[in-house]
């Protein structure tokens, strides 16, 4: 696994934003995992959504295409330790996107988004790519 996306670059792929589509033109699929928690938000967003079936579909679609990654306990395990290290400084991050950066981590992955919370060099050891961002 080279790559964990984040959702908003996820998001930039189904829209088929062109900075998205061009970097993943040069990207093997079985390269880029997606988070559970990622397909969670899209399903979410779909489901509030006003064409709910097109858009669970995209998803669904998209699951398809690129490999799903599980919560396993080594994550949960790096997820305890990040926070309470990013606690002790100060630092807060959302749930799901401390997980989602902790797969990346135990994946020994890129993680790719546009998050300026996860692009800000607060998680020591996380690599990040912005693929919105020429």
């Amino acid at each position: 696994m080279r790559y964990v996306v984040d959702t908003n670059i996820a998001i930039a792929m189904l829209a088929q934003r062109q900075p998205v589509v061009v970097r993943l033109s040069s990207v093997a699929p079985e390269e880029l995992g997606l988070s559970v928690l990622v397909i969670a938000e899209l399903l979410f967003g779909a489901r509030r959504s006003a064409r709910v079936r097109q858009n669970v579909a995209r998803v669904q679609a998209l699951e398809a295409q690129f490999p799903v990654l599980p919560v396993t306990l080594p994550i949960v395990e790096r997820y305890g330790f990040v926070r309470a290290e990013l606690t002790a400084r100060g630092v807060a991050k959302s749930d799901f996107d401390l997980v989602i950066a902790c797969t990346a981590l135990e994946h020994g992955a890129t993680l790719v988004t546009n998050d300026g919370a996860l692009k800000d060099g607060a998680i020591v050891g996380l690599t990040i790519e912005d693929w919105l961002v020429s």
